[in-house]
């Protein structure tokens, strides 16, 4: 993906056009850090930048879609690559042996989480920790990141 360099500009003045303007200006000076960093994980899904997508430009989604992400980031550093406590829930089946001291647990992840995700387990992190993406930027998406554990390749 030859996917165009969101600037702090560029997001500046999206945001202007948003109720999240306030958020944003309180970012400072690490607007920079947060944009890179969603544009590198953006970058993962496959798209067709000529899709016709109802008038809405590749260019003008992406922006907004990436100044979306790094103000998402910004709120929750860690929601992509962890650093945070292991999770203590799971969803799904768990199947469990025992013979005296020896016990083994399963988990079943079709059991719960394809049905209550958007995304399937295999689609990039970044669209599974933030799901709305795909209602901003699901038009040029071209991978199955659908729940059916089938991810396609690209780029």
């Amino acid at each position: 993906m030859t996917a165009p360099v969101v600037t702090i500009s560029d997001a500046d003045a999206y945001f202007l056009t948003t109720p999240r303007n306030a958020d944003w200006l309180a970012l400072g000076p690490s607007h920079q850090v947060w944009l890179d960093e969603a544009q590198r994980y953006l970058k993962q899904i496959c798209v067709d930048e000529k899709a016709d997508c109802c008038g809405m430009t590749f260019a003008a989604a992406w922006v907004a879609t990436v100044s979306e992400v790094a103000l998402a980031l910004s709120k929750d550093p860690t929601a992509v690559l962890g650093g945070g406590a292991a999770s203590t829930g799971t969803q799904g089946a768990i199947k469990s042996q025992k013979l005296g001291d020896l016990q083994q647990d399963f988990y079943d992840i079709k059991d719960g989480q394809a049905t209550t995700s958007k995304y399937g387990p295999n689609a990039p992190t970044i669209l599974r920790k933030f799901p709305w993406i795909g209602d901003l930027f699901g038009c040029y998406m071209t991978g199955s990141y659908g729940s059916s554990r089938v991810i396609s390749r690209c780029c």
